[in-house]
């Protein structure tokens, strides 16, 4: 089974990106179409369990970066730059430190390959207990989700999870038993047996509190040439938040020509 995908663009110089936990490709599209614009291919990829991909019970970084082999080598992909926010980004680690070869240029956008805490209880509980026959509107989505969270931003990226069916009726996209029933697997460490010795971008939402100085020292053990931008007045959400300021970061470091 291949990854569903969608292409902006026609060129070369081709871009992956990977969205985070609970997302999908459709978080990317206006950083898409903000790239395609200028001279580059860009490949938004939903992963396992997002979005219209498929859903399995197997999920973790081993399997999502075998996902991301098959898919490059069932196009014909042999070189790629490639970016990934959160869990996207650790996927993209644990596959470059496997598969180096196919890195072009990496960007990680505010995530480490660090354990991270599992504070995602109350997600699933909110998802488990929705009535999907009640709603009767987009509003109806935002409405419900602001019982459980303040942060209009987070409701709107949990709202875009609930689509109709081709029968107009709402479902959830993602595939909450086995996101949940594995979340620890996602939660944890990235397990890289190898240095990957290519430049690589880590961007940092300046309120973010996903990297952080003692697992930025760790992480340089296994990306020696890390390079780390902080981009203002953001957190999580950077490419959502302050989208010029990621583009022009992003933008220049693609552009940039690696001497080796």
């Amino acid at each position: 089974m291949i990854l569903n995908h969608k292409v902006y663009g026609s060129s070369e110089n081709k871009i992956i990106i990977l969205h985070g936990l609970l997302g999908s490709l459709d978080n990317w599209v206006t950083v898409a179409k903000n790239l395609s614009n200028r001279g580059y291919e860009i490949i938004l990829i939903d992963q396992r369990n997002h979005g219209k991909s498929f859903h399995t019970d197997q999920f973790d970084y081993e399997i999502m970066s075998m996902d991301l082999k098959k898919f490059l080598d069932k196009k014909k992909i042999q070189k790629v730059s490639l970016i990934g926010h959160s869990m996207g980004g650790k996927t993209i680690m644990h596959f470059i430190s496997n598969h180096p070869s196919y890195a072009q240029k990496v960007i990680i956008v505010d995530i480490l390959p660090k354990a991270y805490a599992n504070n995602y209880e109350i997600i699933f509980n909110s998802f488990s207990q929705i009535n999907l026959d009640s709603l009767k509107s987009r509003n109806d989505i935002n409405n419900y989700f602001s019982k459980y969270f303040s942060d209009p931003i987070f409701i709107s990226f949990l709202s875009k999870n609930i689509s109709r069916d081709s029968n107009g009726k709402f479902k959830i996209k993602f595939n909450l038993s086995s996101i949940s029933s594995n979340i620890l697997k996602i939660s944890s460490a990235i397990k890289m047996d190898r240095i990957y010795d290519g430049n690589i971008l880590f961007l940092k939402g300046e309120n973010s509190e996903y990297i952080d100085e003692n697992g930025l020292i760790e992480a340089k053990k296994f990306f020696p040439k890390l390079n780390l931008v902080t981009i203002k007045n953001s957190s999580h959400w950077i490419h959502h938040e302050n989208q010029e300021k990621f583009l022009i970061e992003t933008l220049n470091y693609l552009r940039t020509r690696i001497l080796k």
